[in-house]
């Protein structure tokens, strides 16, 4: 049997964009070892794989100073997997970062050296400022201008950092990770919390907290907001920009602490080897909060492997918005034209100076990432394409955007493939969008209404129309070489979109 005719395209990978190739990351954790490959490096990278293994480097370090032998062959073996995939994913760059295991442990060089021998590929070592400096770097990559301090917790350290106005504080690192802490509190959480009590008192990070925001990175964390979002049945399943004001994830960490996990429900959604570690994580959390007194709780999917990758970004690509290129990204590997996705933003543009809708900056992010992911669900049976859009939207790897901009986003391609006034299913993420920008959703996804009947999926058409308010209607110009463009549905569409601005309208030719 012949391979099929697409493999003849040889100069691209179908369903990936091109780019200058794949990018891989080994991090060698004090409890995890992860391989990450990222399609290119890239703003907004995209993962084209991800697997840990809870080798538990870190778990014997408070006992015996040492990394334990099960630990290391563990590693090893992981780590030989993990060069076999980079290779047979052709990754043109690979790095394998080690953190607090590897620098504190006595055995930790000479581990060092056999992942070296075993991988063919040099180990760089992470000091404490380091490996916070790299967590503050994955979050200025998964966030659109954070604010606040940056905390990472890993199995053997915890690292805070100021990221803020375009710069990084001085990192500091403390020998708080979950797995250090819980040996070196001989699993007590009571002597657990005095001796993070104790650390954190000198944190010169901490008191510039106040009132800001605490971007929360690290495994065991993201366990923890996972439970959290199972437990107060959060209508997204994406992690990433959980927001939560701190004194109820305060609260919560209170109950973790106290009761433990095994009376809650929803725990499934904690792996079996992080369930021991979330109480620990919730100790360090809570006294964060207390001592550092933020105003929310922000939970990031991206760190240090994304913050190697983003510190290699040059300038000029770290100052690219990462929600509109994962939009422009999104179009080109989904829509009939990304030319007509582009020349939607001018055109919907237009059409809110004219009938006087004043948007913030952040809005106006949000209208040009809905333009251009306006046609990802044409693909899908008319019936379906709203909700394969929505399942899109709810679960993609966005970054930039928090969850009421997903909210917006969903109720806007919702209402551009359903009708407006259909209110069966109307999609769990746009509870997330507040009023304000509910309306702004409808009137938008009724404009692409009008928009995809001149051009459907086709570029250079919208650019030759206008749209203008005259005598209390909503003019269409149409050129008159598209005169015959006009027609009953387009009068509709034009109507229905008219009425939410309280709007007469007509459609008319060259001027």
């Amino acid at each position: 049997m012949s391979d099929p005719q697409w493999r003849e395209a040889t100069e691209i990978d179908v369903g990936r964009r091109i780019g200058d190739g794949a990018v891989g990351v080994i991090d060698v954790g004090s409890n995890s070892i992860r391989l990450v490959l990222y399609e290119r490096a890239s703003r907004a990278p995209a993962v084209l794989f991800n697997e840990k293994v809870l080798a538990g480097l870190g778990a014997d370090l408070a006992d015996a100073g040492r990394l334990s032998d099960d630990a290391m062959s563990r590693t090893l073996s992981a780590i030989r997997r993990f060069m076999t995939v980079a290779r047979s994913a052709d990754a043109n760059a690979l790095t394998i970062l080690a953190t607090a295991a590897a620098r504190v442990a006595a055995n930790g060089a000479e581990f060092m050296a056999q992942i070296e021998a075993a991988a063919g590929v040099p180990v760089r070592v992470l000091d404490g400022r380091e490996e916070a400096e790299m967590a503050a770097n994955g979050v200025l990559c998964g966030f659109w201008q954070p604010d606040g301090v940056v905390g990472d917790l890993g199995g053997g350290s915890l690292e805070l950092i100021d990221a803020g106005d375009d710069r990084l504080g001085m990192g500091e690192s403390f020998p708080l990770g979950t797995l250090r802490l819980k040996g070196d509190a001989k699993d007590s959480l009571a002597k657990g919390a005095d001796l993070v009590a104790k650390e954190l008192a000198a944190s010169r990070q901490l008191p510039l907290l106040a009132g800001r925001n605490f971007y929360a990175v690290g495994g065991t964390w993201r366990s923890l907001v996972r439970l959290h979002m199972a437990q107060t049945s959060y209508p997204v399943s994406v992690m990433h920009h959980y927001s939560v004001p701190a004194d109820k994830l305060e609260a919560f960490c209170d109950l973790i602490i106290s009761d433990g996990l095994d009376k809650m429900d929803g725990t499934s959604v904690v792996s079996k080897g992080r369930r021991p570690l979330v109480p620990w994580g919730a100790v360090v959390l809570r006294e964060i909060i207390r001592r550092g007194k933020p105003e929310a709780i922000v939970a990031s999917a991206l760190g240090v492997r994304e913050g190697l990758i983003y510190s290699g970004l040059t300038d000029e690509e770290k100052t690219r918005d990462p929600l509109i290129l994962a939009s422009e990204e999104l179009a080109i590997l989904r829509a009939r034209s990304p030319a007509n996705c582009a020349e939607l933003i001018g055109w919907t543009a237009e059409l809110f100076e004219a009938v006087g809708i004043r948007e913030s900056e952040e809005e106006r992010r949000l209208r040009t990432a809905a333009c251009l992911m306006s046609d990802i669900g044409w693909r899908a049976h008319p019936d379906y394409r709203g909700d394969q859009a929505i399942a899109i939207i709810s679960n993609v790897a966005l970054y930039g955007i928090d969850h009421a901009g997903r909210g917006y986003l969903a109720a806007t391609l919702h209402d551009r493939y359903g009708g407006l006034a259909d209110g069966a299913a109307r999609p769990p993420a746009e509870g997330l969008c507040p009023k304000r920008l509910a309306q702004r959703a409808k009137f938008l996804a009724q404009a692409f209404k009008v928009a995809y009947v001149l051009a459907p999926g086709v570029a250079g058409i919208l650019p030759r129309t206008h749209v203008k308010v005259v005598d209390g209607s909503l003019v269409l110009v149409l050129p008159e070489e598209l005169d015959t463009l006009d027609g009953e549905r387009p009068r509709r569409r034009l109507k229905q979109l008219a009425k939410l601005v309280n709007l007469d309208s007509r459609i008319a030719i060259g001027g």
